[in-house]
């Protein structure tokens, strides 16, 4: 089957400073200064040398780069093997935001529609145009944008640092014995809160990326300890981990096993009488980032604000907490608050794994 790249949404995030003008509700084609997004790796401190065409060009091409690469193919267009050119337009107000998003050539199979939620769901997560200049003023500009729509046949894997093949594409995924319910178990009665810790009540979270290969053995691809429990945790997750090589059934692909990677949570709490406060707000923050999570699905970014606010107040250093507050005022246009919450979780894990999407919003 044919299907174009999956590639997750990366951010942008721009700035904005427009002088209050007389409103002019005009929308023009031309203009002496035509807009131009604002992508962090194409500003004119960054390239001090090239001249305002060089700026555009590449303002331009990272743009097509963007929008290309959050698009998802749609079924429809996918089936019918729909390939092609979708034409776009869209105003560009004064305040550097988009408006008015028209197709103006569709190529079918929900190709249109898909080509217009990309551009405002860029708009939506910070996107921003200097905008068209006219007689000195900030003016509203009608924009063209072409989207080629084309099909691609990729890999049902992706090879690793390690030179294996870890398929993201597969019929079936592994599954622990016994089941979820079975895993669950697993990881609740097994895992032991290490013995030199006990009175220190730290509490928190470690994740684990496994690799599942064909035969059920168990590799560790990656760790992130959230809330800096430390090593002796560390070394306990993997402990249990590595345990469960040959209690699980691989992922099948094609009617045969293959490797793929699974992530695994393991909580630490500890059961002694005095850590029944911690362990409380622990939980509390977890409650509280859930709302938040699910205000965030429902664009209420202001209250999922405070929500993460209140969760971190109770876990100030949990560097989940501290990406996902970040990816919220991204969203609300707050770039130094949410660069300083991406500058905290890699001072406090020594790296992050969210580092392209860091270099391009914070621009260091």
């Amino acid at each position: 089957m044919k299907y174009i790249f999956p590639i997750a949404l990366l951010l942008a995030l721009f700035y904005n400073s427009v002088a209050a003008q007389s409103p002019d509700t005009t929308i023009y084609e031309v203009a002496e200064r035509m807009p131009l997004p604002l992508l962090t790796s194409c500003q004119p401190e960054r390239h001090p040398d090239w001249t305002e065409d060089s700026i555009r060009r590449c303002a331009e091409a990272q743009l097509l780069a963007i929008v290309s690469k959050n698009i998802r193919y749609p079924e429809e267009a996918r089936q019918n093997n729909l390939e092609g050119t979708v034409v776009t337009s869209f105003v560009i107000e004064p305040t550097g935001r988009i408006s008015g998003i028209k197709i103006l050539k569709d190529i079918g199979g929900g190709c249109g529609p898909e080509a217009a939620r990309v551009l405002q769901a860029l708009d939506e997560a910070g996107l921003r145009w200097l905008p068209g200049m006219r007689d000195g003023k900030p003016v509203r500009i009608r924009q063209a944008l072409p989207l080629r729509f084309r099909l691609q046949e990729a890999l049902p894997y992706f090879v690793n640092a390690a030179g294996d093949s870890i398929y993201v594409q597969v019929d079936s995924m592994p599954n622990f014995e016994g089941g979820d319910d079975g895993l669950l178990s697993y990881l609740l009665n097994g895992l032991q809160y290490p013995k030199a810790y006990r009175d220190s009540c730290k509490t928190g979270i470690i994740e684990l990326a496994l690799i599942i290969r064909p035969n059920g053995r168990v590799d560790i691809e990656d760790q992130l300890d959230f809330s800096g429990l430390g090593l002796d945790f560390q070394f306990e997750a993997i402990r249990l981990a590595n345990r469960s090589s040959g209690k699980w059934i691989p992922a099948i692909y094609q009617g045969r096993p293959v490797a793929t990677s699974v992530p695994i949570r393991m909580l630490f709490k500890s059961d002694q009488p005095g850590c029944k406060a911690a362990n409380d707000a622990f939980d509390q923050a977890m409650i509280l980032s859930n709302e938040a999570a699910a205000l965030s699905g429902e664009n209420e970014l202001e209250q999922a604000l405070g929500k993460w606010n209140q969760a971190l107040a109770l876990h100030p250093n949990n560097s989940e907490l501290l990406y996902f507050r970040a990816s919220t005022l991204l969203s609300l246009d707050k770039r130094e608050e949410a660069c300083a919450d991406f500058s905290k979780v890699k001072m406090l894990m020594g790296t992050t794994w969210f580092e392209p999407l860091r270099r391009l919003v914070c621009g260091w």
